[in-house]
């Protein structure tokens, strides 16, 4: 499986898992605190599986970073976070170090 694959896919599940911890509400809510679980754990799979293919400096800065912008961006339409100046300024900057990051020669990873 293609590696940007592998990171699309455990980017999707942590970000569910972390909708699924805002939903627990302080593991109170029993299935969400279940999905939570699940999802971190598919999550976590499919990270690995990213990173036996990429420099794992480039996949972590790209899996918080996208999943960071995306919490954000559910937190703000469904959860009622406020949006600020800040905020937009913050996610712009941390979205340049990750293209830059991206940009870097990457070798390829062996495993000797």
């Amino acid at each position: 499986m293609p590696a940007v694959l592998l990171m699309a896919i455990a980017i999707c599940f942590e970000v569910i898992g972390t909708v699924c911890m805002k939903l627990s509400d302080g593991f109170n809510m029993i299935l969400p605190s279940i999905l939570m679980l699940v999802f971190y754990g598919l999550g976590f799979v499919a990270f690995v599986a990213c990173i036996a293919k990429v420099q794992i400096s480039i996949a972590y800065a790209l899996w918080t970073a996208i999943g960071m912008v995306a919490i954000s961006i559910i937190d703000i339409l469904f959860f009622d976070a406020h949006l600020s100046n800040t905020k937009i300024i913050a996610f712009i900057l941390i979205s340049l170090g990750v293209v830059g990051l991206t940009f870097e020669p990457q070798k390829k990873v062996t495993h000797d």
